[in-house]
């Protein structure tokens, strides 16, 4: 791992400690273990919302690629995406960067990432 990408899971790490789970709001379209083009559908249909990229945090240093949608007019995120074993509600710590950052961040990576902070 390069120091930039280190630097960026250790401060994901410090902000997972606050992290909130985002409520679910599961749409009709929506398929199970497809958040990302959920989102991108749910946009492409609807005005007046945006994507949100980030990681669902799973215990404290175990991350999983993860995009919700976010009304822009209130700032309230809802997650989308049908889960099967209704675990309910995870906490969820946005990315900050680009898209190409989160593209290459989450490569590989879509069953999560386990960070040890040096």
């Amino acid at each position: 791992m390069n120091q930039r990408t280190q630097a960026y899971f250790d401060e994901l790490v410090r902000r997972a400690v606050t992290a909130a789970p985002i409520p679910r709001g599961p749409q009709p379209l929506a398929q199970p273990n497809a958040c990302h083009g959920n989102c991108e559908e749910f946009v492409r249909r609807r005005a007046g919302h945006e994507i949100v990229r980030g990681w669902l945090v799973v215990g404290g240093h175990w991350f999983v690629p993860h995009s919700v949608i976010r009304e822009i007019a209130s700032g309230r995120m809802i997650d989308i995406t049908p889960i099967l074993d209704n675990s309910g509600m995870i906490p969820f710590v946005e990315h900050m960067g680009s898209e190409e950052d989160f593209v290459i961040l989450r490569q590989g990576r879509d069953g999560g990432w386990l960070h040890i902070s040096t």
